[in-house]
């Protein structure tokens, strides 16, 4: 029988927290991935093993089972109330993956450290459990292959980021004696010399590069409004505003559509919002113009032939009392863009 001290709860809180808010960040990483490579994994399996790094962190830190579960929950919980796109639905991954991770490191308890094989065997199961909880939940009939192929990117994402990157991370805190840590030290913590210098190098390369990415992504890609929810309309127009849903209440449409999407289903639902086109036209594209590209705030991208958006009917931008999205009816679900923040003329 134990119990979590304060040190431990307020250690799980901070990477909870860390987790939860930079959730849309690991989303901005796996769309910008997809169009790299041209993978259409959604939020990207790629690097999906950042979401279970922080379980696996605070479970070898703190070295007590459970550690990963109440990380997972409290994580779960930040990103739900954050918004995340996939709503409640968010916690019970987090939980899993969690779980996951537990179960796994359960033979390595204090004063023990997992190895770096044992994480990064925890990180790689449990990154991709998340495959297997949304294709179980809302399986849209792609291929086994393909679930396969979404299930290998996700595990190798997890090795890394769960073995290899949290290795390096202990090994950092090791040297600089900034935790305690089970197996390092005692119970104090306190400096020593590396033991592997190449998983220093490594990690420190990884994380200088994925802070200068977040330092990006706040300055330059994520988009914030003064005055609530809005959709920023630039590029090659005339007239740049922000779009709100309040000043076209007159032309509001309702129209029915179904999601089909690689690995997405929506079944059909009634959505209400503005034509594109009526929004386009207000935005006075120039003669020069050619297509638009939609941006969610996650940095997830669609382009549309502009002639195209501009005369379908009922392709809309629907407001859910939160964010906006676009509402395509017949087009693959990859334009139904969500989080709507940007729709650029070029």
């Amino acid at each position: 029988m134990y119990y979590f001290s304060t040190r431990d709860l307020v250690l799980i809180a901070a990477t909870s927290a860390a987790g939860g808010v930079l959730s849309s960040y690991v989303g901005y990483l796996g769309n910008l991935m997809n169009r790299l490579f041209g993978v259409p994994f959604g939020a990207g399996q790629f690097m999906a093993g950042l979401h279970v790094f922080w379980f696996v962190l605070a479970r070898a830190i703190i070295g007590r089972t459970g550690a990963g579960t109440l990380t997972g929950l409290l994580k779960g919980l930040v990103e739900f109330f954050a918004g995340s796109t996939h709503g409640a639905v968010v916690v019970l991954v987090s939980v899993v993956e969690g779980i996951i991770v537990d179960l796994v490191l359960l033979p390595y308890r204090r004063p023990s450290r997992p190895p770096a094989a044992a994480m990064g065997l925890a990180g790689g199961l449990a990154s991709a459990s998340n495959v297997l909880v949304f294709q179980g939940l809302f399986f849209s009939g792609v291929s086994l292959g393909y679930i396969a192929l979404m299930l290998a990117f996700a595990f190798m994402s997890g090795a890394v980021f769960g073995g290899v990157f949290t290795a390096g991370v202990l090994e950092a805190a090791a040297v600089a004696g900034l935790l305690k840590i089970p197996g390092d030290g005692g119970h104090r913590a306190q400096t020593r010399k590396p033991r592997s210098a190449a998983l220093l190098l490594f990690s420190a390369v990884l994380a200088l590069t994925l802070a200068g990415g977040a330092v990006y992504y706040f300055t330059s890609v994520k988009v914030s409004f003064a005055d609530g929810p809005a959709v920023a309309v630039q590029g090659n127009i005339e007239r740049p505003y922000e779009y709100r849903e309040e000043s076209f209440s007159r032309e509001v449409i309702t129209v029915r559509a179904e999601l089909v999407g690689q690995v997405t289903y929506v079944p059909p639902a009634d959505y209400s919002g503005v034509p594109m086109g009526r929004i386009l036209e207000y935005a006075r594209p120039k003669a020069s113009a050619a297509r638009l590209r939609a941006i969610g705030s996650d940095g997830y991208e669609a382009i549309f032939d502009l002639s195209a958006a501009m005369d379908q009917p009922d392709l809309i931008v629907h407001f859910d009392g939160e964010d906006y999205r676009i509402v395509a009816p017949g087009w693959d679900g990859a334009f139904w863009v969500r989080k709507l923040a940007r729709l650029v003329v070029d």
